[in-house]
C-alpha cells in the first residue's frame, strides 16, 4: 500500500510519558512550595515575635525610664506622692501607644499590682497561661524576656502577643552612681543632703521594697497590628499555592486531553492499518489523485497490473507517469462534466504480457459536494476473457461433437451398404465378370472413411481412463524410440534430460502415449532440413511438467490460438484432430498443454501433469 507520504506521522513524544511521572512531578512541587511557605512563615513569625518583643522592651524601658524622672523630679519638690501613683500614670501613657493592649506589672506570685490599657484588672491573678510564661521567665533570668501568642479563645478577642520582662526598680545607686567622675566628698555631701530631708528615707526604704520584689512587666499587643507583613506572607503562599493548584489542574487536564489524543491517534492509526490493509488487500486495482489532479494512492494490484512501482507515481500526474491509455481515464478539470462509464482495452505495455483491462473512474466529494479527487479502478479480465473464450470453445466443440455423433449415426449404416456391395463386385471379379479394382478401391475408401469417423467418435464422446503407475523416463524413452529413426534420417538431433529419480505418473498409459507421439512427430515434421528436440521434465510443487523445445519453422502467431481446434491444420494431409485429442486427453488427466512459438525461430510445448491420482478428472 503506498501513501502520501510513505509512513504515519509519529504521535507525539509528548504522549509517551506516564501519567505517574507527572503525579510525581506533581507531589514535589507542591512538597516543595510547602516546605519554602513553612520555611517563610517561621522566618517571618520569628521576625515578627523578635520585633514585638523589642516593641514590649522598648515599652519597658520607657516605663521605667518616665518612673524615674518622676520620682526625680518628685524628689526635688519634695511631693509626698507614691511610687505606685507615678508607676500606673506612665504604665496609662504606654497603653495609649497603637498596638498595645494592656500593661501589667505583677508579682513572681502572678498577682497583678498595677494595669493599665484593656481589662485594667488591678488585684486579680494571672491566668495559667500567664503563669508559664512567668516560669519559663525564671528559667532564663539571664536573658532577662520571653513571649507567647495568646489566641481568641483565651483572650476573647483577637489574637494577641504577650511578652514578659523584669521590671527593674530605680535603685538609689543607679541615682547615686558610686563611679565615675564624681568624688568620693562630693557623694557624701550629696547624701548627706538630701538624708537632711525626712522623706528620703521612706523613699529609699520603699524603693529598696519593691527592688526585692522582683516585679515583673507583661506587656500585651495586639498581634493583628504588627502582623502586616506575616499576612502579606500567607497570602502570598495561598495565592502561591493556588497558582500551583491551578497549574497542576491545567496539567492534569492537558494530561487528560493529550491521553484523549493519544487513544485517538491510536484508534485513528488502527483505522488507517486497517484501511491500507484493506486498500492494498483488495483484488482490483486501485489509483486515487486528488483535487490538484496529482496520484496519492496507488495500491499493489494496481501496480503489479500495470507493471510499474507505485511509490514513484505518488505526488505526479498520470499523465507524467502513467501509460496514455491508462492516463486517458482521469478527467481531471473535465471532472464535473460527468464520468464516462467502465471501458475495456488491451494493455500491451510488455509485449510478453498482454492484458485486457476494465477502467471505471469514480468522483470523490468533500462536505459542499464539491469535486475533491477520482478514483480509477483497474480490473484485470484477462483469465475472465480466456474462460470466456474457453467456454466458447467448449460449447463449439460440444455442438461439433453432437453433431459428429449425429453425422456417424447416419453415415454408418449407408456405409456398410456400400461396403456390402463392395464385396459383391469383388466376388464377380473372382468369377471373371471384372470390377475388381473398381471394388477394391471403393473398399479402401470407404475404410478410411470409417477410420476418420472412428476418430471424430473418440475426440466427441467421453473416454474412460485406465490409470496406471508408469516412470517418466519409461514412458518419454517408448515414445522418443517410435520416432528416433525417422529424426535420424532428417538429421535431427533429439535430447532428451529425464532424471531416473522423478516420482511415477499416475496416468493411462496407451493414451499418454498417444499423445507424446503426436507431440514428437509434429516437432519431426516442423524440422525437414534438421535441427535439434530438447526434451526436459521436471517435477515441482506436486506437478509433472515436460517440455518440449526445438528450433524449426514455428507456428505463425495469427495461427497459434487455432492450434487445438479440431479440423485445424497447416498441413497437406491429415485430419486436424491429433492436437485436439491430445489436449483433451491431458485434460481428462487434470492437465495442461501450453504452446509458444515464434514463426521460423522456435516452438515450445509444455505439458503439465498432477502427481496425484485424486486430481485426475474422471
Amino acid at each position: 500500500m503506498n501513501t502520501p507520504n510513505g509512513q504515519r506521522k509519529a504521535a507525539s513524544p509528548l504522549l509517551g510519558f506516564s501519567p505517574w511521572i507527572l503525579l510525581l512531578a506533581g507531589i514535589l512541587l507542591l512538597l516543595l512550595l510547602g516546605i519554602f511557605g513553612v520555611s517563610n512563615y517561621q522566618r517571618e513569625m520569628e521576625l515578627l515575635g523578635k520585633s514585638m518583643e523589642q516593641r514590649a522592651l522598648t515599652l519597658v524601658r520607657f516605663i521605667n525610664s518616665a518612673a524615674r524622672e518622676g520620682l526625680r523630679q518628685r524628689l526635688r519638690t519634695e511631693e509626698r506622692a507614691g511610687w505606685e501613683e507615678q508607676m500606673r500614670e506612665v504604665m496609662e501613657q504606654a497603653a495609649e501607644q497603637p498596638g498595645v493592649v494592656a500593661v501589667r506589672l505583677v508579682d513572681p506570685a502572678g498577682a497583678i499590682l498595677l494595669a493599665a490599657g484593656e481589662g485594667a484588672d488591678n488585684g486579680r491573678q494571672l491566668g495559667p497561661a500567664a503563669m508559664e510564661l512567668l516560669g519559663r521567665l525564671g528559667q532564663e533570668e539571664e536573658q532577662g524576656v520571653v513571649s507567647r501568642i495568646v489566641d481568641r479563645k483565651e483572650s476573647g478577642a483577637g489574637y494577641r502577643y504577650q511578652v514578659a520582662a523584669w521590671q527593674v526598680p530605680p535603685a538609689l545607686r543607679e541615682r547615686f552612681p558610686e563611679g565615675g567622675h564624681m568624688t568620693a566628698g562630693r557623694r557624701m555631701a550629696m547624701m548627706r543632703r538630701h538624708v537632711d530631708q525626712g522623706h528620703f528615707l521612706a523613699w529609699q526604704e520603699e524603693l529598696r521594697r519593691l527592688r526585692d520584689r522582683s516585679l515583673v512587666f507583661v506587656v500585651e499587643l495586639d498581634f493583628q497590628h504588627f502582623s502586616g507583613s506575616l499576612q502579606r506572607q500567607v497570602l502570598q503562599l495561598v495565592l502561591l499555592t493556588v497558582v500551583t493548584l491551578l497549574v497542576a489542574i491545567a496539567g492534569g487536564l492537558s494530561y487528560l486531553t493529550l491521553k484523549g489524543l493519544r487513544g485517538s491517534q491510536q484508534r485513528l492509526g488502527a483505522m488507517h492499518a486497517f484501511t491500507d490493509r484493506l486498500v492494498s488487500a483488495l483484488p482490483i486495482g486501485l489509483i486515487a489523485t486528488d483535487r490538484q489532479g496529482l496520484i496519492r494512492l496507488c495500491n499493489s494490484s494496481a501496480a503489479e497490473i500495470l507493471g510499474i512501482e507505485g511509490e514513484r507515481l505518488v505526488g505526479k500526474l498520470p499523465q507524467a507517469c502513467l501509460p496514455p491509455m491508462v492516463a486517458g481515464a482521469f478527467r481531471g478539470e473535465k471532472l464535473a462534466a460527468g464520468l464516462p462509464g467502465p471501458t475495456e482495452l488491451v494493455y500491451d505495455h510488455d509485449p510478453k504480457r498482454v492484458l485486457i483491462l476494465q477502467l471505471s473512474t469514480m468522483a470523490v466529494y468533500d462536505d459542499r459536494q464539491k469535486p475533491d479527487g477520482e478514483v480509477l479502478l483497474l480490473r484485470d479480465l484477462t483469465a475472465i476473457r480466456s474462460l470466456e473464450k474457453e467456454l466458447r470453445r467448449s460449447e463449439r466443440l460440444a455442438a461439433l461433437g453432437k453433431m459428429a455423433a449425429g453425422v456417424a449415426h447416419e453415415l454408418r449404416n449407408p456405409l456398410s451398404s456400400i461396403k456390402g456391395l463392395a464385396m459383391v463386385l469383388k466376388e464377380r471379379r473372382e468369377k471373371g465378370e471384372g470390377g475388381g479394382e473398381s471394388a477394391d478401391l471403393l473398399v479402401k475408401e470407404v475404410e478410411r472413411l470409417n477410420r476418420s469417423i472412428g476418430e471424430l467418435l473418440d475426440y466427441a464422446r467421453p473416454a474412460k481412463l485406465h490409470l496406471g503407475e508408469v516412470a517418466p523416463n519409461e514412458l518419454v524413452g517408448k515414445s522418443v524410440s517410435l520416432v528416433q529413426a525417422d529424426a535420424g534420417s532428417l538429421g535431427i538431433d533429439i535430447r532428451v534430460d529425464v532424471p531416473d529419480d522423478l516420482p511415477p505418473l499416475p496416468v493411462d498409459v496407451d493414451k499418454l502415449n498417444q499423445v507424446l507421439l503426436n507431440l514428437l512427430l509434429n516437432a519431426v515434421q516442423a524440422m525437414p532440413n534438421g535441427g535439434i528436440l530438447d526434451i526436459t521434465a521436471r517435477c515441482r510443487n506436486g506437478e509433472f511438467t515436460l517440455t518440449l523445445r526445438d528450433n524449426g519453422e514455428g507456428i505463425a502467431a495469427e495461427d497459434l490460438p487455432r492450434i487445438f481446434d479440431p479440423y485445424f491444420t497447416t498441413k497437406g494431409s491429415g485430419t486436424g484432430l491429433g492436437l485436439a485429442i491430445s489436449a483433451k486427453i491431458v485434460e481428462e488427466h487434470g492437465g495442461a498443454i501450453v504452446v509458444d512459438s515464434r514463426r521460423g525461430q522456435y516452438t515450445e510445448v509444455v505439458l503439465t501433469l498432477p502427481l496425484s491420482a485424486g486430481k485426475v478428472a474422471g
